[in-house]
């Protein structure tokens, strides 16, 4: 009886992963950035906008299809609190954010023209000097991320990628950086997600 019900239940699990497999298959079919609207639809938020968030990546396993909207700088000063990372599921697992900061009600990350200029500088700055290493177009490579903490007389900023971890101050008014240090992770080979990134 036992076997009986386990091989109903085999069975009947088998055939849902089946359909969850084909409709994937069937939503990964509409491309990127028809997933990309659909995910903006389904979250529903007034105050999210898309386009603040860099990184986008719509991803797809076997029992699962979501959408990671996400940042490669974060920009921080004390009593900022906002979304860093959205994800939202169109098939299978959870849809959900993390927050940068800490208050009740954070807000979908936007940064003011006055705070885009301070990012502005510090980039301005680590691509003035050979202390660091460069950031050509000031683009972050994928799967590394910068954090700017504003501070009251320096960014205290921080690069964080698989194999590592950087940090170092940026003079507000000089551009000058100083107390840099790195650190490098005891990891062998690449991270390799477990996904299949849609295009």
């Amino acid at each position: 009886m036992k076997f009986c019900f386990a091989a109903i239940l085999f069975f009947i699990s088998s055939v849902l992963l089946s359909q969850k497999a084909t409709k994937i298959d069937s939503l990964k079919k509409l491309g990127r950035d028809s997933l990309i609207k659909l995910a903006v639809q389904k979250l529903n938020e007034p105050g999210f906008d898309a386009s603040a968030y860099d990184r986008v990546t719509v991803k797809a396993t076997t029992t699962s299809l979501e959408v990671d909207f996400d940042l490669s700088v974060r920009f921080y000063k004390s009593g900022m609190c906002y979304y860093d990372n959205v994800f939202v599921s169109l098939i299978g697992g959870n849809s959900g954010n993390s927050i940068q900061g800490d208050c009740k009600e954070p807000k979908y990350y936007k940064l003011s023209e006055e705070q885009k200029k301070k990012v502005e500088f510090v980039f301005k700055s680590i691509n003035k000097s050979d202390e660091v290493g460069h950031i050509p177009n000031n683009k972050i490579n994928k799967g590394t991320t910068m954090k700017i903490t504003e501070k009251l007389t320096h960014y205290y900023v921080e690069v964080s990628s698989w194999s590592t971890y950087s940090h170092y101050e940026v003079d507000k008014v000089t551009g000058k950086i100083s107390q840099a240090g790195h650190k490098h992770y005891a990891r062998s080979g690449d991270e390799k997600p477990d996904y299949e990134e849609v295009e």
